[in-house]
């Protein structure tokens, strides 16, 4: 009785605790970069944990689209996804949840939403175009026209099949390690400080930027020309609970980094490790903040040189790790 009590105020508490120090991550991100450009920058508190009050207060817009219950359905998938995998990690002795798969599975429904999301929605800035733009003497008359959010849902699938492929290879290498897909067999072993972790950590990172959609790497819903992609029609409570996911996101992957390469589970009964792990997983924004100061988004032409080299790096760490090294 005491372990299932347990394990339900693990499944609940550690990811609200989660939830709530991703709000600060937006706020803190932005700051860095402010700094780093020589700005003030905003309140820590104004573009996260402000932000969800401020927009699940605002009037809901009802979007243009085939099926739009599903549409606002599918941020609420992906929070609960997200959800789900940082549950896994602190419930480690229920393998049935505490496994590569499910992990993997859950964080591949989230990265489909976007494609889902684009795929459902087809107005131009909230407002359906009238009649179709083909002026006479053009020379994209016979050219496949899209709407913002079908580019922005064909840029996230180039990003699942090309973009993310070292992350998940990066996520293979502890367990390659180990010789187990269960995250019991991981937790209390230190991984990164092997020739193997070192180069699974480098893959990580990048594809912790992939994942996040962050810069370089925000080709997804670049304010160039998709302006917000998949998302663009999300407005009030539907806009709240997207914020919410990408922030969750950002401390998830972390937390996960923790667990896998540092062998630090976040346990409810053990409140030290939640310290710990979420204390690992606040350096990955903060490190993504600085890269993203930096760096313009980058185009496919640049994205796939990065990607096959950063594979590359992640398969000689699983080779490592296959050595024992």
């Amino acid at each position: 009785m005491y372990a299932m009590i347990e394990e339900i105020l693990s499944i609940l508490g550690v990811p609200l605790i989660a939830f709530g120090v991703s709000t600060w991550i937006p706020g803190i991100n932005r700051k860095i970069q402010a700094r780093i450009q020589q700005r003030i920058g905003p309140s820590i508190l104004t573009p996260g944990f402000w932000a969800l009050f401020k927009f699940l207060a605002k009037k809901t817009k009802e979007p243009y689209s085939t099926m739009p219950k599903l549409y606002k359905f599918l941020p609420i998938v992906s929070f609960i996804a997200i959800w789900l995998i940082l549950a896994s990690t602190s419930i480690t002795e229920v393998k049935a949840v505490s496994n590569l798969i499910f992990i993997v599975g859950l964080l591949k429904i989230e990265e489909m939403d976007y494609v889902i999301m684009g795929s459902l929605a087809s107005s131009v800035m909230g407002v359906r175009m009238p009649y179709v733009d083909e002026c006479k003497g053009s020379n994209f008359l016979n050219t496949l026209k899209m709407s913002l959010e079908q580019l922005g849902a064909v840029r996230a699938f180039k990003m699942i099949t090309i973009g993310s492929f070292p992350f998940y290879t990066a996520m293979f290498i502890p367990f390659i390690a180990h010789k187990s897909i269960y995250l019991d067999s991981i937790v209390g072993n230190n991984f990164l400080f092997t020739i193997g972790g070192i180069f699974g950590a480098i893959a990580y990172f990048i594809g912790y930027l992939v994942l996040t959609n962050d810069y370089p790497f925000a080709i997804m819903h670049t304010k160039a020309d998709v302006i917000e992609g998949p998302t663009l029609e999300y407005s009030g409570k539907y806009r709240a609970i997207y914020l919410s996911v990408k922030e969750l996101l950002m401390i998830t992957l972390g937390s996960l980094f923790a667990t896998l390469y540092l062998g630090i589970a976040p346990e409810i009964s053990n409140p030290i490790t939640i310290v710990e792990n979420f204390a690992v997983a606040l350096i990955f924004p903060i490190l993504s903040s600085v890269v993203s100061a930096y760096s313009p988004v980058l185009t496919y032409r640049q994205l796939y040189p990065i990607s096959l080299y950063t594979t590359i790096i992640a398969f000689i760490g699983l080779i490592f790790a296959l050595l024992g090294l």
